[in-house]
């Protein structure tokens, strides 16, 4: 007698805004999983790219709103849930509605490339049948940079289909990885990458920090692609205080920016937060205050806070 499956399935990631989430997975694992930089799912035990059964994800949506009925946001996992035929996904969301009449909020996770290849008549249909939001990684407006980490994507493709995303009235949170480019080549990635989103005008900029992570690191079970690179000498991992000027060097060149900028994970070694562009002179006094700090003091805050997923 098979075993009936346990409900609901859980996911791998979420956003650290979507902690209070109805946490629904539409699918299994990245479909891309060749980011030099991440390699998450795979250290995390899903090796492999599945597209779950429409109706095995309603039958998620039905436990939720039997047994958590006063949740009010929605997100939707895990790497590019939204890769599925458009129908299917029009049909989820819409379920989802239905059943959640209480929702204020549906979210998922995005790829840039899926996004971009349904365009923008394709974004307004999930738009009406109630995506509000959606978090994709742009990691860095530089074009080399993202060609060396396997990205998947160029810079123009995340701003057009950015700019989309807009259009159709989606919210959108831009993911910055600092550190992703090393050492050598982080002032072009900052640069570019403050050229981008000030292009497209995120709603919310959100900052994270690289770790190349060994196996067997808490709970990963398998080491960061990038190993293999350092250990090759093609990568030089950008040091922890570098990161910190990465991230006042972009902060520096936002401009005509009128969303939010948070670094939201426990990875941040300085954690600024604020809308633009009013708080941008706060955000950047923050950084340089922490930064005036005798080296002694800065070295041993980077050691608290240490390294997580």
């Amino acid at each position: 007698m098979a075993l009936k499956p346990v409900r609901p399935e859980r996911l791998i990631i979420r956003p650290p805004s979507e902690w209070r989430s109805m946490l629904v997975r539409v699918t299994r694992g990245c479909k891309w999983n060749r980011c030099k930089f991440c390699g998450q799912y795979p250290a995390f035990g899903e090796p492999a790219f599945s597209v779950r059964d429409v109706d095995d994800v309603k039958d998620d949506i039905d436990w939720f709103a039997a047994r958590m009925p006063f949740l009010t946001t929605a997100f939707l996992g895990d790497a590019d849930p939204l890769c599925r035929p458009l129908k299917e996904s029009l049909d989820i969301i819409s379920y989802l509605r239905i059943k959640n009449p209480r929702l204020e909020r549906v979210t998922a996770y995005a790829r840039a490339q899926t996004m971009w290849k349904l365009g923008e008549p394709g974004l307004k249909q999930l738009a009406r049948a109630g995506l509000n939001r959606l978090h994709i990684g742009l990691e860095s407006g530089d074009l080399q940079t993202l060609k060396f980490q396997f990205k998947g994507q160029t810079p123009k493709i995340v701003v057009q289909a950015g700019q989309w995303i807009k259009n159709a009235g989606i919210e959108l949170s831009l993911y910055v990885l600092l550190g992703i480019a090393g050492q050598y080549r982080w002032k072009e990635h900052c640069d570019e990458t403050a050229n981008a989103l000030n292009i497209v005008n995120p709603d919310f900029i959100r900052m994270r920090r690289l770790w190349v992570y060994q196996g067997g690191e808490g709970a990963m079970m398998l080491e960061n692609p990038l190993c293999h690179e350092v250990k090759n000498g093609n990568f030089t991992p950008q040091t922890a205080e570098g990161t910190v000027k990465e991230l006042r060097r972009i902060l520096s060149r936002l401009e005509n920016i009128t969303g939010s900028m948070v670094c939201d994970h426990a990875n941040n070694y300085v954690t600024v937060e604020g809308r633009m562009p009013d708080d941008k002179e706060k955000m950047l006094a923050a950084i340089d205050e922490f930064l005036s700090l005798p080296e002694h003091d800065r070295n041993a805050h980077y050691e608290a806070v240490g390294s997580t997923i």
